[in-house]
């Protein structure tokens, strides 16, 4: 995309080029915290609740679901934080437990066991989880799916052994992916699968929707202002982060990365009471006769999708965040155009280029934001 125009239509509220010579490095997590959250204190970090302290801003951490949650506040503004954010990484412990396809004693293998066979109740927040999964299946035209993780085990990125399969097996896996197959029942909260194999994953929408929760509890807790990050792609900021001074910062400043060049920021978004999400294949993919095939699947064709480098979207709810950015992935530019249109609480930015050893020329195009939501470095307008 070369067009450098400001406007497209009055919709489309920019897109602008960043073109930087700099040697390709390897796709980072394109999320950063926020840049006080850098300076620490000697002391050494606490990977579980303990937590650590930096001169502006108190940091918990644990790791879960594959990758490191980190709660952050403002530096003696709750004295109960630490006690309160025991609870919630016990909350997050739960969710885990229970959403997790790793351990067959959880709710999510009970179910993918047992649903084809007959109704399985669920318990109520997860069965909402499974409604709200439906409904962005539904609005996305499919494209979010959360029983297509088979497909990703077929492609070998499971495993991280990618490998193209047959036409055949992608048709065949394809007969037990989509949602469509997933039946509810809400006097019962119960669920059943319509067709043999049906299996969910909830890898694109459980990490989001655990951070939720944790926020909840947090509110419950009489805490307003923190910022969660889980694994970095997933965030959401309550009230504000504080200034030096002693000022409300309007929000917190959530930096965005260059997808290839991870020393370059390209924008930082002022995130208040909302969530963001962020999906990009550069970590995990695989090359074939000169083609590299990333390891996000388009659920309609059982193929990986190459439109973007990543996609990143804010919402009021980081479940809501996180499976729209692996939808918006695979969807085309126009589609995602028309969702942003009807859906004006979600904002969308979309890296795409053609990266080259070397150098690396990026585009950025976004819906349903303003100057105030963030600012762009690094040359782009």
């Amino acid at each position: 995309m070369t067009d450098s125009s400001s406007t497209r239509r009055d919709f489309l509220k920019g897109r602008a080029a960043l073109r930087a010579i700099e040697a390709v490095a390897e796709a980072p997590e394109p999320l950063q915290a926020p840049d006080s959250a850098d300076a620490q204190s000697d002391s050494p970090e606490d990977n579980t609740a303990a937590g650590r302290q930096s001169a502006y801003m108190e940091h918990y951490s644990k790791p879960a679901m594959a990758c490191q949650f980190e709660l952050l506040f403002n530096m003696h503004q709750y004295p109960t934080a630490g006690n309160v954010t025991g609870e919630v990484f016990q909350l997050l412990d739960d969710l885990e437990d229970q959403m997790t396809v790793y351990r067959d004693h959880s709710e999510i293998s009970r179910l993918n066991q047992l649903a084809f066979s007959a109704q399985v109740q669920v318990e109520p927040r997860l069965y909402g989880l499974l409604k709200l999964a439906k409904e962005i299946w539904q609005s996305t035209g499919g494209a979010f799916d959360v029983t297509a993780g088979q497909l990703s085990a077929l492609w070998g990125f499971e495993q991280r052994s990618g490998s193209i399969p047959t036409d055949e097996a992608i048709k065949e896996t394809l007969r037990c992916v989509g949602t469509s197959h997933v039946m509810f029942d809400d006097d019962q909260t119960s669920v059943q699968f319509s067709a043999e194999g049906v299996k969910i994953n909830l890898g694109g929408i459980g990490k989001g929707f655990a951070i939720d929760a944790m926020a909840s509890m947090l509110r419950m807790n009489g805490i307003r202002d923190f910022a969660i990050h889980g694994g970095q792609s997933s965030v959401l900021c309550g009230g504000d982060y504080l200034t030096n001074d002693g000022g409300d910062g309007a929000g917190w400043p959530i930096g965005l990365s260059h997808p290839v060049l991870p020393e370059v920021r390209l924008a930082h978004f002022n995130l208040k009471d909302r969530a963001l999400g962020t999906s990009g294949s550069g970590r995990q993919g695989f090359f074939h006769k000169g083609k590299r095939y990333g390891h996000i699947i388009d659920p309609r064709c059982g193929w990986p999708t190459d439109h973007f480098l990543s996609t990143t979207v804010i919402s009021p709810s980081a479940a809501r965040s996180d499976a729209l950015a692996t939808a918006f992935f695979v969807m085309e530019l126009d589609e995602v155009e028309a969702y942003c249109r009807t859906h004006t609480d979600v904002s969308a930015v979309m890296i795409t280029g053609e990266p080259q050893l070397g150098k690396s020329a990026v585009d950025l195009v976004w819906f349903n934001l303003t100057d105030d939501d963030w600012q762009r470095h690094a040359g782009i307008q």
